[in-house]
């Protein structure tokens, strides 16, 4: 897939880098435009690498909003854990690095490189978010106006652009958070709203009976902007009590007074407590996703 207007491509990867199953992680090649500073030597300190890196974590976080499933590239930070290597109908358990490479070639180019392989399929938007895609061996797919999401994202002004970047980071700590924490993956879901809500407000003075003085408050508060921003970006306006419990569950995860109760090791089966949470976390996500692709087309 080539952007006409973004000029940012996807390709497969090259012949003989590692692949696997559906549903894990496969990767693809990424190419987009930077400004080349005219040197590039070996050292991953130059000015051009330090932009095609960091455009490349924006890009990446940008499409894992706007790409059904997980789009991520590899931590700063690798991570060594024990795994189960399956080698000739054996398992061997071995500690490991998490780590992927395959030779794409040069790494800064002067033009996108030729289309290859098979087109991806292209949907129209309504379609591909509506969740029909699944598992289903038909590989990578892309919506109608995946090209014009993406010159919108990189035509924001620099203030707006650093709020999506910041909204778009914390969906993706979402996701890596889900497998050690539902409680903080759920909290970086909240954040990742908050992060688009209008700054500011008004501060009111308010006489508190038990401190016996005035204290300031801000008007709208934390939980009304949180409202007020799905209101705005998703559907069902009037879930707003719903929308309080989100944030309420929120508040107790960050402010160490709860924990979801998968953190806990009381999720059994259909538990209602569990089941309710999970729920509201399943929610979330759906309209976090929605709520980010309408703010980017209108972040006023």
């Amino acid at each position: 897939m080539a952007g006409e207007r973004s000029r940012v491509q996807i390709l497969p990867p090259p012949e003989g880098a590692p692949l696997t199953h559906e549903g894990a992680d496969n990767p693809f090649v990424l190419e987009f435009p930077i400004q080349d500073a005219g040197v590039w030597p070996t050292t991953n300190y130059s000015i051009t690498n330090q932009r095609r890196r960091r455009e490349h974590q924006k890009l990446t976080l940008l499409l894992n909003l706007l790409l059904i499933g997980t789009t991520k590239f590899l931590r700063e930070r690798p991570r060594h854990f024990w795994a189960n290597v399956h080698s000739g109908g054996e398992s061997k358990f071995e500690w490991v690095q998490e780590f992927y490479f395959a030779d794409i070639g040069q790494v800064v180019i002067q033009d996108l490189s030729a289309p290859v392989g098979k087109e991806l399929e292209v949907l129209t938007s309504d379609n591909y978010y509506k969740g029909v895609i699944g598992l289903d061996g038909r590989g990578l797919r892309v919506p109608d106006d995946l090209d014009e999401s993406i010159c919108t994202y990189q035509s924001l002004p620099a203030a707006l652009q650093a709020k999506f970047d910041r909204a778009a980071y914390w969906l993706s700590m979402a996701s890596r958070q889900w497998e050690d924490s539902v409680s903080a993956s759920y909290a970086s879901l909240v954040s990742a709203a908050e992060a688009l809500t209008p700054e500011g407000g008004a501060k009111h003075s308010v006489y508190c009976d038990e401190c016996k003085e005035n204290r300031a408050h801000d008007v709208p508060g934390a939980t009304e902007k949180f409202r007020s921003f799905f209101e705005k970006y998703t559907p069902d306006p009037g879930l707003r009590e719903r929308r309080s419990k989100m944030y309420g569950l929120r508040s107790k995860i960050l402010h160490g007074s709860d924990l979801m109760q998968l953190d806990q090791g009381r999720a059994i089966d259909w538990d209602p407590p569990w089941w309710n949470e999970r729920e509201m976390n399943t929610e979330l996500w759906g309209l976090m996703r929605t709520a980010a692709r309408n703010w980017l087309k209108d972040p006023t």
